[in-house]
């Protein structure tokens, strides 16, 4: 058994060291985008407070978060631009015409935006 005892031994350090620099990788980004689940594509709606929701992914550390009006085009107002942890953020908004983007990144890289519309209708008759 003394003879084992050293293969084991670095068989255990090997691992340990292998899974804790797991923890700091920072894989690239590029060519990752992330799916936009809420609020749906060219959604109006009443409510003033909306909930964005997307699905994760496993080597983003956090997510960049834009909404503008009406587009990013021909921005006249930049709303949010936060970074967020987590699938979902949700932000107290005026009625007009958004247009929401969001992308994953880490420390080390920044993947693509994907794009979302909506509107937020007044609850006042304009004429």
């Amino acid at each position: 058994m003394r003879h084992y005892f050293p293969k084991i031994a670095l068989g255990y350090l090997f691992v340990i060291v292998f899974i804790s620099c797991a923890d700091f990788i920072e894989y690239p980004m590029e060519d990752k985008e992330v799916a936009l689940l809420a609020p749906a594509d060219l959604l109006a709606t009443n409510d003033t407070v909306i909930t964005f929701w997307w699905d994760t992914n496993q080597d983003a550390r956090f997510y960049r978060l834009q909404v503008v009006s009406p587009n990013f085009d021909s921005i006249s107002n930049l709303w949010i631009d936060s970074l967020v942890t987590g699938d979902k953020a949700s932000f107290q908004l005026t009625p007009g015409k958004y247009t929401w983007r969001l992308r994953p990144e880490n420390h080390g890289s920044v993947g693509k935006y994907s794009y979302r519309q909506f509107t937020i209708r007044s609850l006042v008759n304009e004429e």
